[in-house]
C-alpha cells in the first residue's frame, strides 16, 4: 500500500539499475510494469547506493511518540521461485504496536536492482491483538507480480511499479532528484535520493528520501534517528565490506557506527586484528579515510615522544594511537589529501580526569591537552 513504510523504506541504499519507463503517447511517461530479469541471478543479500539488504542492518525512525523500525533479518523465504531476504518493519503509534510487516526482497547482483516479492502483514488493535492483514500479497499468487523496489542506478524521471497485486497493492515510484541535502536527527546527508510514490488504487502522493550508504531518511513524518549495524563484516554495505576485508582479512569487528561527516556517510569500525586493536573510517563508497592502530611508547618517534612527555608532566600517559589519514570529507565530497598525514593521539590521565593530545612525528603539537574539558573516568 502507499503508506506501507518498509516497502519503499528500508534498505534503499542504492540498488537502482533497471531502465525505467518509456514515454507513452501521452505527455508523461508510463510506470514500468514489466521487468525482464532472470530469477536464477537474484540473491538474497547485497546492497547498493540507497538500500542495504544485509542481515543485522537496522534503521530506527521516529515521528513524535511514533516509531518505525526496519530490520534486515537473518531469515529468507521462497517466493515465486526466488529465495528472498526477509525485512521486518515494526510501527508503533502512541507507544503501542500498530503494525508488523515481513517484506521479501531479492537483489540482482549484476545491476544492483532490488526487487520486491511481497509482504505478510499483521495489523494490531489497542489490546495487542491481530485484527487484519491489509496490504498483504505475494508474487505469483492471485495474479500478483514482483516489482522494482529500488533501481541499482537512480535516474531522474524513472518510473516503475514497486507492487503489482491487483485490488490489494499497486504502489509505484518516480525518481525526482538525486542531489538533495537532508537533515534528520541522525545527521545531515548530501547527494540524497528523492522519490515520489503514488498508487494505482488510491489518490495522493508521498515523497521519501534516502541517503547513500544509509537508506531511508524520511518517510512522511518519520525521520531517521538511529542506525545499527551488526558486528560482522557481512552486515556492511558491499563497498564498505570489500575495502575492509581486503585490508584486514582476519579482523573481528568490536564496534560499528555510522555517522554523517560533512554530508557523507562514514562507517567507523573498531576491531581486533590478531592481538592488536585497530580502527578505521570507511565511506559508503568504500574509500578508507583513515586508519588507527594502538602502539607502544617505543614505537613513537623520539621527537614526538619528547613532546608527549613534556605535555604529560603531572599526568600518566595512557593509550597511544598511530593515525594515518589519506582522505577527508569536505562539502559532501571525499577528497584525497596531497600527501598522507600521520599523527599520534595520546591519552593523558590526571587523577579522575582524562584528555588527549595529538602530535606529529616531528614533535609538532597538533592538538594540546584540554584539561578544562577533560572527561572524568
Amino acid at each position: 500500500m502507499l503508506n506501507r513504510r518498509i516497502t519503499t523504506a528500508l534498505l534503499m541504499l542504492g540498488l537502482f539499475g533497471v531502465g525505467v519507463a518509456t514515454l507513452s503517447c501521452a505527455a508523461e511517461a508510463k510506470f514500468q510494469d514489466n521487468f525482464n530479469v532472470e530469477k536464477t541471478t537474484l540473491a538474497n543479500k547485497g546492497s547498493n547506493t540507497y538500500m542495504i539488504l544485509k542481515p543485522g542492518y537496522k534503521l530506527t525512525l521516529s515521528d513524535g511518540k511514533d516509531t518505525l523500525t526496519i530490520t534486515v533479518l537473518d531469515e529468507t523465504k521462497m517466493v515465486d521461485g526466488v529465495r528472498t531476504r526477509v525485512v521486518e518493519e515494526r510501527e508503533t503509534k502512541g507507544g503501542r504496536l500498530d503494525e508488523v510487516s515481513r517484506n521479501y526482497f531479492a537483489v540482482d547482483k549484476a545491476t544492483g536492482d532490488i526487487y520486491y516479492f511481497g509482504e505478510d502483514v499483521d495489523i494490531y488493535d489497542a489490546e495487542g491483538k491481530v485484527t487484519g492483514h491489509e496490504g498483504a500479497w505475494l508474487s505469483s499468487l492471485k495474479d500478483a507480480k514482483f516489482g522494482l523496489m529500488m533501481p541499482g542506478k537512480a535516474r531522474v524521471g524513472s518510473r516503475y511499479y514497486q507492487e503489482m497485486a491487483p485490488e490489494e497493492a499497486m504502489d509505484r515510484a518516480e525518481v525526482v532528484n538525486v542531489s538533495e541535502t537532508v537533515k534528520v536527527p541522525a545527521g545531515t546527508f548530501t547527494k540524497c535520493l528523492k522519490t515520489r510514490e503514488s498508487s494505482g488504487l488510491e489518490s495522493g502522493v508521498e515523497d521519501k528520501l534516502f541517503a547513500p550508504g544509509v537508506g531511508l531518511l524520511k518517510d512522511g513524518g518519520f525521520k531517521l534517528t538511529k542506525i545499527n549495524v551488526a558486528l560482522r563484516d557481512t552486515a556492511l554495505p558491499d563497498s564498505v565490506a570489500k575495502t575492509f576485508k581486503a585490508t584486514f582479512p582476519n579482523a573481528e569487528i568490536l564496534k560499528a557506527e555510522v555517522e554523517a561527516e560533512d554530508g557523507v556517510a562514514v562507517y567507523d569500525l573498531e576491531f581486533m586484528d590478531g592481538a592488536t586493536g585497530k580502527e578505521t573510517d570507511i565511506t559508503a563508497d568504500g574509500t578508507m579515510l583513515e586508519f588507527t592502530i594502538v602502539v607502544e611508547a617505543e614505537d613513537v618517534p623520539a621527537a614526538a615522544m619528547k613532546t608527549v612527555r613534556r605535555a604529560a608532566e603531572g599526568s600518566v600517559i595512557g593509550r597511544i594511537e598511530y593515525i594515518e589519514i589519506s582522505y577527508e570529507t569536505k562539502n559532501g565530497r571525499v577528497v584525497k589529501l596531497p600527501e598522507t598525514v600521520i599523527n599520534y593521539a595520546v591519552e593523558m590521565i590526571r587523577g579522575d580526569k582524562t584528555t588527549e593530545i595529538v602530535v606529529n612525528p616531528d614533535g609538532t603539537m597538533v592538538e594540546p591537552a584540554g584539561w578544562d574539558d577533560a572527561e572524568e573516568q
